[in-house]
């Protein structure tokens, strides 16, 4: 079976559909088989890996060779008649032409598998959150650098933000491998990152939509402190009498704080 993730190979399925890339559905076709290859050794095992935006099939291929069930969401019609041909040899492959934003997971309720994908840099964010719903042994993901270094930044640090602090409560984030633009077919205008998402055991002392709808208030001017983004939330309190007992200087920005921090802040402000 010749590898898809290769320039001649991808172009001549283009060629044979007599179609291009999309760029309403962030369409980049990976065309170095370095790169699938490697992100696909990088997944997180078990029998059921589940894929976000195949394409060609390029990263599908190398994962069927791994798991013993792939299921691949592909939002568009075109590329799932392609994939109809580019996966015709592999048994283990469901193509499931859907937006995987409007899909029903419970298909996968009782079911632990995991997730490795190229996500569409257009709808990272919602997809990441779309995906925790499911149960999973971890998640190998490429994404753009600039949101792969955002989840993996730390406090004090220009890529750190409430997205950061969500992610990292549930996640174990590590940056596992990086992704020159040179080996996609258009060539995107950013470099990608490959970001591993093992999950935690986790337990907040509060409820998490408020907690996190809190923390992303405290995000809401980066380049103010911290006090002024507080008074945002319009509350009856000495702010700084808040933050003092919290150990917490009034100048800071919000890009200073750890999760913890967050934790006291809230539990003064709230509790």
């Amino acid at each position: 079976m010749e590898t898809i993730a290769n320039k001649k190979v991808s172009m001549a399925y283009l060629q044979e559909y007599e179609l291009r890339a999309k760029k309403k559905f962030g369409q980049n076709f990976i065309i170095d088989p370095s790169v699938v290859r490697k992100i696909a050794s990088l997944s997180h095992g078990g029998d059921t890996v589940v894929e976000i935006g195949p394409g060609l099939g390029a990263l599908t291929q190398q994962l069927a060779l791994m798991y013993k069930q792939v299921i691949a969401y592909e939002i568009d019609p075109h590329m799932v008649e392609v994939l109809s041909s580019s996966l015709s040899e592999l048994d283990n492959v469901e193509v499931v032409l859907q937006d995987f934003m409007k899909a029903d997971l419970s298909r996968f309720k009782g079911q632990k598998v995991s997730v490795c994908a190229n996500l569409p840099y257009y709808i990272t964010t919602p997809l990441l959150f779309k995906l925790m719903e499911l149960d999973v042994y971890g998640m190998t993901l490429m994404v753009q650098k600039e949101i792969g270094e955002r989840l993996a930044a730390k406090p004090n640090t220009r890529e750190y933000s409430a997205l950061t602090i969500q992610i990292q409560y549930y996640f174990d984030v590590k940056t596992v491998m990086n992704v020159s633009k040179e080996s996609f077919h258009p060539r995107p205008n950013v470099d990608s990152i490959v970001v591993s998402l093992t999950p935690k055991a986790v337990e907040m002392p509060y409820d998490e939509k408020a907690f996190f709808a809190f923390v992303k208030a405290c995000f809401q001017f980066r380049r103010k402190t911290l006090t002024n983004n507080l008074k945002t939330l319009n509350l009856d309190v000495d702010y700084h009498a808040v933050l003092t007992s919290c150990g917490i200087d009034e100048k800071v920005r919000a890009d200073m704080l750890s999760y913890d921090d967050y934790i006291k802040l809230y539990g003064v402000l709230y509790a």
